[in-house]
């Protein structure tokens, strides 16, 4: 690609996936049952078990089901965070996967809300992948096609809905994560406790070349689970191994991130990362892209060049070790 011809679709991709990797996924790490439900204030909107809400319309078909009124009051009721992450969960995310992409019907009136942030998390992390593989299958030109009557303005591109999903999303997960904070704030020796027990240690002694990039050592909490993430190639999720070094390193790192956040960690937990380049390839260009995809997270790492790897075409191998926060 030139470098003045913009990959739109990358662009705005990208926007949401930064935000997600290197600020949302490691603050919502840990959410315990209690953060989920709590509210500073009497009277919140919330998700709750079916047959004792009192607000005036209870949404969904499962055990739970979440506050509404229609007209919504004025002021709109505080929400707590099982609200939110259900308004996002259902009406940011799946009923547009089911409007754009093929996946199942979903709406507030038949979504199965969960009854716990651990089920919410996963139910999240679903949509947002499948709206995210979604959007990469429009390409460029699918970006450019109305988004027709499923949507309240269907003369509007699609692009111009990926940017609302985007502006959905970073609003209110912020706010999710602000109440996270207050909570932390508000009920101390809970969350904030645990995060910090299983924080890991950075060594740096002052006899070695200090490098700002990754650490000399690092400790792991004595009492903490592990999750030992095995070598991610650089694959999409159908096992196609994408073209070049810098595309395969960001995959890798992505596929790596991924395994992480599915055992409930993210790179600042990470205590070990390897890194296996194949002969030949720019280390300098698969490390910049792999960064891109990392963040700021320093850690103890290993770089090795090695003659190939087991599958034909692979380029690069990254497996990583991280403590799991509790």
């Amino acid at each position: 690609m030139d470098a003045n011809e913009l990959d739109l679709n990358r662009t705005l991709r990208e926007q949401l996936e930064f935000h997600w990797n290197h600020q949302l996924r490691a603050r919502l790490e840990g959410m315990t049952d209690d953060e989920y439900f709590w509210s500073p204030v009497p009277d919140a909107w919330s998700v709750r078990l079916r047959g004792s809400s009192t607000a005036p319309v209870q949404l969904g078909a499962g055990d739970f089901t979440m506050d509404y009124a229609s007209p919504q009051p004025v002021p709109a009721p505080f929400t707590t965070i099982a609200w939110r992450l259900g308004h996002v969960i259902v009406g940011v995310l799946a009923a547009r996967n089911a409007a754009h992409f093929g996946a199942p019907a979903a709406s507030y009136e038949t979504w199965e809300y969960a009854g716990g942030a651990a089920t919410a998390l996963d139910q999240l992390r679903t949509q947002l992948d499948i709206w995210l593989e979604g959007v990469r299958g429009l390409g460029d030109a699918g970006l450019r096609v109305p988004v027709g009557e499923k949507e309240p303005f269907p003369e509007l591109p699609m692009a111009d809905l990926v940017l609302h999903i985007n502006r959905e999303l970073i609003h209110h997960l912020s706010e999710v994560c602000l109440l996270r904070d207050l909570y932390l704030h508000t009920k101390p020796g809970t969350f904030g406790e645990r995060h910090m027990a299983a924080r890991t240690t950075h060594l740096d002694p002052e006899e070695l070349h200090n490098n700002p990039a990754f650490t000399q050592g690092v400790i792991t909490p004595a009492a903490a689970r592990t999750v030992h993430v095995g070598g991610q190639l650089g694959s999409d999720r159908t096992g196609k191994l994408l073209d070049g070094i810098e595309a395969q390193s960001i995959q890798a790192m992505r596929n790596v991130l991924t395994v992480l956040a599915a055992a409930g960690t993210g790179p600042e937990h990470v205590a070990k990362l390897n890194i296996y380049l194949v002969n030949g390839v720019d280390a300098q260009v698969a490390y910049a892209a792999s960064l891109s995809v990392w963040g700021d997270h320093r850690t103890a790492i290993t770089v090795v060049s090695t003659a190939g790897h087991a599958r034909p075409g692979a380029l690069v191998e990254i497996d990583a070790v991280a403590v799991i926060p509790e």
